[in-house]
């Protein structure tokens, strides 16, 4: 694998939201046994029944989850997923470690808990997920339904995380954890979405306008954007028309909009947002 700089800054940012989830799990959910799905949450299933060591747990899981994504998903699965998932108990343990020494004053308000829980993880695996990477758990055999029995994501997340949040109450016989770990799941999985697409909160936005042109002129020149010219046709006027479609960050397509009005009021214009955009001027340097 040829390590360059880019490689390096996706290793420190999936290094990074490793840390940021296992501090979420280790500092606020693990001390009041929150049980939030995943590998994660049979951890704390399972230091309830019997005392095990939740790090260790998820360590294992995670390892006999990776050998089951080798035999089903293949090689190229594997080598994807193996640094964050064997990090991120690692990291479990650390913080366990720390959480211990430092014995903090323990946080009664059990909401407050699960939303600050929720966005510190999500957070955290927002950026894992952003560089390409996991960390395991329930996300091998989500892919394996996905591959083999056509079930969506979210169909697969909502089905085994609501078993293990389930199962919570016959483990430590609270209803509220099940309420706490909706709660959870639903927030995290907000924070997820809103960290892997803010980087690309742009608007891609198409004009038909009578000075098409000079309106070109002054996104190439002023915003340095690049633009897509088409003709199109006029389903009621049957007049042909350009249309120009360009994709701008939010604070370009509020001077943008001054630029269309100062050379057409008239201008038909709509912008949507783009979640996701790669290419020149974005995702490499031009």
């Amino acid at each position: 694998m040829k390590w360059n700089k880019n490689k390096v800054k996706e290793v420190g940012f999936i290094t990074l939201g490793v840390m940021l989830s296992s501090f979420s799990f280790s500092f606020f959910l693990s001390p009041k046994n929150f049980v939030i799905g995943g590998a994660s949450g049979i951890g704390t299933l399972l230091f309830g029944l019997f005392g095990w060591d939740p790090a260790l747990t998820i360590l294992i899981i995670n390892i006999i989850l990776l050998f089951v994504g080798l035999f089903f998903l293949g090689k190229e699965f594997f080598l994807k997923t193996v640094y964050g998932t064997l990090l991120y108990p690692v990291f479990i343990k650390g913080f366990d470690l720390l959480y211990q020494w430092l014995q903090p004053n323990p946080i009664n308000d059990h909401l407050l808990i699960i939303i600050f829980a929720a966005i510190i993880m999500g957070f955290g695996l927002g950026i894992v997920i952003k560089y390409g990477a996991t960390t395991g758990g329930t996300e091998i055999p989500q892919n394996i339904l996905l591959k083999y029995f056509h079930i969506p994501y979210s169909v697969s997340l909502y089905l085994i995380d609501g078993i293990v949040v389930i199962c919570s109450i016959f483990v430590f016989h609270d209803f509220s954890l099940i309420l706490y770990g909706i709660i959870f799941i639903y927030l995290s999985g907000f924070v997820i979405d809103q960290v892997v697409f803010s980087g690309f909160n742009k608007r891609a936005v198409s004009i038909i306008s009578t000075q098409a042109e000079q309106i070109k002129e002054r996104i190439l020149v002023d915003l340095g954007r690049g633009v897509t010219q088409i003709r199109v046709l006029g389903g009621y006027t049957n007049s042909e028309k350009n249309k120009l479609i360009c994709v701008l960050s939010t604070f370009e397509f509020y001077r943008l909009k001054k630029i269309i009005h100062q050379y057409d009021p008239d201008a038909f214009y709509y912008a949507v947002r783009a979640d996701e955009v790669s290419g020149e001027g974005f995702t490499y340097g031009k």
